[in-house]
């Protein structure tokens, strides 16, 4: 069951960040993997390649595995439950792992919107908190589906 909402809010935090980021930790697939298909079809061969090998980059530093690894899992049509099983990955630490990036490139996206000009750093810092006062209520199972968390954007 674990593994199952572990999957869920890998897929929820894609959702939310929309950027390269994260974006293909939801299945060892990526949301790119399968070359043009929706969204991505407008891309040009370079970009289609860069956010493909970020997307794997991302999936190895997360899982806490060798890239080539994620893209033999990626060719093989395995899942990120696949590969955690496969590779007796503690998902405790996938968690902690998730948790530290998003936290990252939330301060990093508040940090370009302040230095755009887009908002001021107390609106940042406000946002900051708000999403951490989120999380510890997904976590503590008051709200947000009992732990799956969104980052809105």
């Amino acid at each position: 069951m674990k593994h199952k909402y572990l999957v869920y809010a890998l897929a929820a935090s894609v959702i939310g960040f929309g950027g390269v980021g994260i974006a293909g930790v939801a299945s060892a697939h990526g949301l790119g993997g399968f070359g043009g298909f929706g969204m991505f079809g407008t891309q040009t061969p370079d970009q289609i390649a860069t956010r493909q090998q970020a997307m794997f980059d991302q999936q190895a530093k997360i899982l806490g595995i060798s890239v080539d690894d994620v893209k033999t899992a990626w060719a093989k049509g395995q899942n990120m439950q696949d590969l955690i099983k496969e590779k007796k990955i503690d998902q405790a630490q996938v968690q902690a792992r998730m948790k530290d990036l998003r936290t990252q490139e939330l301060k990093t996206h508040l940090q370009t919107l302040v230095s755009k000009g887009v908002i001021t750093q107390a609106q940042a810092d406000a946002r900051l908190k708000a999403m951490e006062n989120m999380s510890a209520k997904a976590k503590a199972g008051k709200g947000m589906r009992g732990g799956m968390m969104r980052m809105h954007f």
